[in-house]
């Protein structure tokens, strides 16, 4: 089982003779292992030899006459220097052996069942789990340098071209504005499809850069009222809603309290802002957006659908949906460029919620998605809800 290894330096931490008799016995039937075996009998000693001496192993006992339970586990996996531990437990302690493994370590054996096949596995196991745990956290490391260095980058190359990208933009809507009338047709047209390209460029860049800075600004949170962010959004909205003629209606099923979250605010508008505008958006030619906004309480969350009366999707789009610069086809030409939803549900995402739509095509969409609860204790008695 351990044929790649050739010695192992192993710290035993049992007070039990009779254990420590056995466990040696199975390491002396070892033909090509060497095994340097130290043996203490309490968790000072342990901590001791960790810090004079490095390890590729240990072999913990939960009971000992200077320690007990999980705060053996603690102490020792605290001066371990990421050696893998495993646990040495009788039959009645195995449920502490499990939550040992939660609290830092790697795996359990129990007493009475130890045998040369299973103490091999085990230790095997247990150093290959830990040496991948650390390549996961190093590429983890490097993956958040990475995005780091991305972000400035996209902030780089988003400057370096909206100047170039201002300047042809200035540059056709001037031209458009004081020689309209000494252009021929066909130079309006080319104008006119410059200025409408490069101010969509220009909205795609900026998209993007929002995109990348979820990330970003997913910590600085605020407790936000839902309700509040939502007549706010509507009122960002008010021209469009007006347009389109939308009749909007809000349904909150526990009025007593309010919809309180934690949140990032710009984000939280975003998210409302991009939902709701598509609800008015993708509405079939004739037909008045009739859209319902409502929130309950499920599971510790609050649980938000936005719901309306459009074009509908198919299901086989309800994934493809959420994917960045992803569109799909309809019969008729909507504008966008498909990150909005993208960006609501990796806002949604990275603060602990899910999102996912219900639809069928020509009967309309409900998107649902959840936010964790955070209650505002202190203004539940003033809170009403005026909508």
């Amino acid at each position: 089982m351990l044929s790649s290894l050739t010695y192992l330096h192993i710290l035993l931490v049992e007070d039990n003779l009779p254990d420590i008799i056995i466990i040696k016995k199975q390491f002396q039937k070892l033909q090509t292992l060497q095994v340097d075996l130290t043996h203490v009998s309490t968790c000072r000693e342990a901590i001791i030899n960790l810090q004079n001496t490095t390890f590729d192993v240990i072999l913990l006992d939960l009971s000992l006459p200077d320690s007990q339970n999980l705060d053996t586990v603690k102490t020792i996996y605290a001066h371990s220097n990421d050696i893998p531990i495993l646990i040495l437990t009788g039959l009645d302690d195995e449920e502490i052996a499990i939550t040992s493994v939660r609290e830092g370590a790697q795996d359990y054996l129990v007493k009475g069942e130890i045998n040369l096949d299973n103490l091999q596995r085990a230790i095997r196991y247990a150093i290959e789990r830990k040496q991948k745990l650390k390549e996961i956290n190093i590429l983890n490391q490097k993956l958040s340098v990475s995005n780091r260095e991305l972000e400035n980058y996209a902030y780089i190359v988003s400057h370096d071209l909206k100047q170039p990208l201002q300047t042809i933009l200035a540059s056709s809507q001037l031209i458009l504005y004081l020689d309209k009338d000494n252009l021929g047709e066909k130079s309006f047209q080319l104008l006119q499809f410059i200025s409408d390209s490069s101010n969509t460029m220009n909205q795609l860049i900026d998209t993007l850069l929002s995109y990348a800075k979820i990330d970003h600004d997913h910590e600085e949170k605020d407790i936000l009222d839902c309700v509040e962010v939502i007549k706010n959004v509507l009122g960002l909205l008010k021209q469009q809603i007006q347009e389109a003629q939308a009749v909007i209606s809000i349904e909150i099923e526990d009025n007593q309290h309010p919809v309180t979250v934690f949140y990032n605010q710009t984000q939280l508008t975003q998210l409302f802002q991009n939902l709701i505008s598509n609800a008015i958006k993708y509405i079939p030619d004739n037909c008045q957006p009739k859209i319902s906004i409502s929130v309950k309480e499920e599971k510790g969350e609050w649980l938000f659908s936005i719901k309306d009366n459009g074009i509908g999707i198919k299901s086989e789009d309800h994934q493809r949906i959420f994917k960045i610069l992803e569109r799909i086809n309809t019969d008729k030409q909507y504008d966008g460029i498909g990150i909005g939803l993208a960006t609501c549900k990796k806002i949604i995402e990275n603060n602990g919620g899910k999102i996912w739509v219900e639809s069928c095509l020509n009967q309309g969409s409900t998107f649902y998605f959840t936010i964790p609860i955070t209650r505002c204790i202190e203004n539940e008695n003033d809170y009403s809800n005026s909508i």
